[in-house]
């Protein structure tokens, strides 16, 4: 009996995510868009809203400084071949020890740390699958002041003439969406940095 009743609940939960993602959806003007995000912001994103991921930073996160070159000059860093270091090849290994390894990805002098893949040969696939999916005419770029984020970085990046662009910081930064509860915070982010903003109007924006 609990067993039926587990399903019961599992495929009402289902059909109830499926109508609140439709309902997300409706709202938007333009429904493909490409998100670079230097964490997982982009992909929680694009599952709110039930969106194919056209964009290859999901399920992965990017340091600060290294961030703000990819967004500064992505054109041609996203045209490199992805390639692959041992962990401890990392030039930010001493961030890293202690944590379990994932794989890690370089593009150029770029750093790329996927947290979320299995292996090697899934984030090179998936990569560069989704790399072919990024749509130039409606980008937004998103840095948040977080994993090796400095107050630098902020700057650096709101003065890359990008047409969208949204950063949360915890340092208060001219341009930059004053987010306290950035500092220091470990795990997700998503539900806080977006109490700050309206997504649905920004993302109609892009």
């Amino acid at each position: 009996m609990n067993i039926i009743r587990r399903k019961i609940k599992n495929f009402l939960e289902k059909i109830h995510m499926y109508l609140k993602k439709r309902y997300f959806r409706s709202k938007l003007h333009q429904k493909k868009f490409t998100i670079i995000s230097n964490n997982c912001w982009g992909s929680f994103t694009y599952q709110k809203f039930g969106l194919e991921y056209l964009s290859p930073t999901v399920g992965l996160f990017i340091l600060g400084n290294d961030f703000v070159k990819l967004c500064s000059n992505w054109e041609y860093y996203f045209s490199l071949e992805l390639e692959f270091i041992n962990w401890e090849q990392s030039k930010y290994y001493h961030n890293l020890k202690g944590k379990d390894p994932y794989p890690i990805g370089k593009l150029g002098d770029i750093e790329i740390y996927f947290m979320h893949y299995k292996s090697e040969q899934e984030a090179f696939e998936k990569w560069n699958r989704r790399v072919k999916r990024i749509d130039p005419e409606h980008m937004l770029f998103k840095l948040s002041q977080r994993e090796g984020c400095s107050k630098e970085d902020v700057e650096n990046f709101l003065n890359i003439p990008l047409k969208h662009k949204i950063c949360f910081a915890y340092d208060k930064v001219p341009g930059a969406i004053y987010v306290p509860e950035l500092k220091d915070r470990i795990g997700d982010e998503y539900d806080i940095v977006n109490k700050y903003i309206d997504d649905i109007s920004l993302l109609n924006g892009v």
